[in-house]
């Protein structure tokens, strides 16, 4: 029997184009996060589907009363890291920092125990295997940070398609969740998610799942807040007061964020009803119990 997860990667949009466009950490404005949630969580409920929220620190560190919302809604609370920094860029001294920060924080706002970690931009590769160690190390259970196939920006090419529980080169032992592909005229698509989802039609999202269903095969599904908003991305919204803007490119990524957006909430209603679902938890605790293990081979 297979199973659906719903991860939600827990972050405001103009939060982050503040921080990637003007270098700043600000409080978020314009009560987008509030009303996304509120969008999910009432969803979620209609079909008593419990999700995992992977927590972003930056998020939590002022709008804690939204994650304890989400807590007590009965969704697991997992971790995003803090300042959303892509993994490959950092240092392990700096990816250490940013984990502990961020767990630290979590953990005092739900007071309880966090099991899981997603990398920003899934970018935990080849090259720095060792941030697994470190999430061993603060006791986690499990990692879904994976893509397994190289993507222009992330991803790890042969990377097994299959959860798996891990025995790390430094003794310890974590679970592994990789992000799931659709196998199609003999090549592996990336299917289960973000754009992903937004941009493929609604009938073949649903043969996507079916297709994985018939197949025994688990599907992790990835989703952010601002999807699930019918109120339009405004680009120009985020930039500082006075900042000149380019219109064509106020326009051109007001499209890339808005297109078929408003399609989101229908395709993911249409696999809450028709899939059985359970957390990143309960199925990183099954591989635990029946799962595969094999050994982490590569560069720590």
């Amino acid at each position: 029997m297979s199973y659906s997860t719903l991860s939600i990667d827990w972050e405001d949009f103009g939060q982050l184009y503040g921080m990637y466009h003007h270098g700043e950490i600000t409080e978020p404005v314009g009560g987008a996060i509030e009303r996304q949630t509120g969008i999910m969580l009432n969803m979620f409920a209609k079909h008593g589907v419990r999700a995992t929220f992977f927590i972003l620190g930056m998020l939590a560190k002022f709008r804690p009363g939204l994650v304890k919302e989400i807590q007590n809604a009965g969704h697991e609370i997992a971790l995003h890291g803090q300042n959303h920094r892509a993994m490959f860029t950092l240092s392990k001294g700096e990816a250490r920092k940013d984990l502990t920060e961020s767990y630290d924080l979590v953990t005092q706002i739900t007071g309880q125990k966090i099991h899981g970690y997603r990398a920003p931009f899934f970018s935990i590769n080849e090259s720095n295997l060792y941030v697994l160690e470190i999430l061993a190390d603060l006791g986690l259970t499990y990692d879904s940070s994976i893509f397994p196939k190289k993507m222009s920006r992330y991803g790890i090419e042969g990377f097994s398609e299959k959860d798996c529980l891990y025995k790390l080169p430094g003794g310890k032992e974590l679970v592994e969740l990789p992000l799931t592909l659709g196998h199609y005229f003999g090549k592996q698509w990336p299917v289960s998610g973000g754009g992903y989802i937004r941009l493929i039609p609604k009938p073949v999202v649903n043969k996507v799942f079916n297709d994985l269903r018939r197949q025994e095969r688990d599907s992790m599904i990835y989703m952010h807040p601002y999807e699930f908003d019918p109120k339009s991305i405004s680009v120009a919204s985020n930039y500082p007061a006075g900042e000149s803007r380019s219109t064509i490119k106020v326009h051109t990524l007001n499209l890339r964020w808005n297109i078929f957006r408003n399609s989101v909430g229908k395709k993911i209603e249409s696999l809450l009803s028709s899939h059985q679902f359970i957390t990143c938890l309960e199925k990183a605790n099954n591989v635990k119990k029946n799962g595969i293990r094999a050994e982490l081979l590569g560069r720590t």
